[in-house]
């Protein structure tokens, strides 16, 4: 935590001289995320078991809009947002495996507080300004939760839920699933800006760090969102 308060005050240092142009907003929408995971390590959210489903989540976010250039700002922001995955089953044991109880996962749930940095640009069209963006972000990991099933012989034995554990140490254990505290990524968005100050807006998030702590599995974080949003005190129109 002492990082990401680091972070805000260096936000709250770089806008300080621009205080009288910059325009405080807020933001709220959907999101569908999923997860990109390759290799061949077993495990609960193995892929070789089932094929990967979008999760349904929610945002809420912060953000700034700071000129830089006629129709060039910069948009830092603070976000709350849910991401995860769903794993749809397609049980086909294998004659090996008669018998054995097998750990499936269904839906894994993760809660993030996020801080992106976009550049945006801004042109006037109709009775607003069309916006396109793309930046960094970086995604802190507060908690999360995992349900899965065990499974004997491609039927369902019992239903169970878990924490996930947020660690940097590598995890030996395949019916713990452990994830790394640390995300980060790249963004995409468009938008419209109306004169009213309400703003809609769509963004892409592609993840580029491997938050799985199995050795031989890797997974990262996508998500597509769609958000409403209104910005505060504007002075740029």
């Amino acid at each position: 935590m002492r990082t990401i308060a680091l972070l805000l005050a260096m936000l709250v240092s770089c806008i300080t001289p621009a205080s009288s142009q910059v325009s405080l907003g807020i933001r709220t929408g959907y999101n569908s995320s999923n997860m990109h995971i390759t290799g061949e390590a077993p495990g609960i959210f193995s892929v070789s078991g089932g094929s990967m489903e979008a999760y349904h989540g929610w945002h809420l976010e912060l953000f700034l809009d700071v000129p830089l250039t006629p129709g060039l700002y910069l948009q830092p922001a603070f976000r709350y947002i849910t991401k995860g995955t769903g794993l749809k089953e397609t049980p086909d044991p294998k004659a090996e495996l008669s018998g054995i109880f097998i750990p499936h996962g269904n839906r894994l749930r993760l809660n993030y507080l996020e801080f992106p940095l976009n550049i945006v640009y801004k042109y006037p069209l109709g009775k607003g300004r069309i916006t396109a963006g793309a930046g960094l972000y970086i995604a802190y990991g507060l908690n999360g939760r995992y349900s899965y099933n065990i499974m004997q012989d491609g039927r369902t034995i019992s239903r169970n839920s878990k924490d996930v554990q947020f660690t940097r140490k590598n995890n030996d254990n395949l019916a713990v699933l452990r994830m790394h505290p640390w995300d980060a990524g790249a963004n995409f968005s468009i938008g419209y800006e109306f004169f009213s100050c309400l703003m809609l807006g769509a963004n892409y998030s592609l993840g580029l760090t491997d938050i799985d702590r199995q050795e031989l599995t890797s997974s990262k974080n996508r998500y597509v969102g769609i958000s409403l949003g209104f910005l505060f005190s504007r002075e740029d129109y």
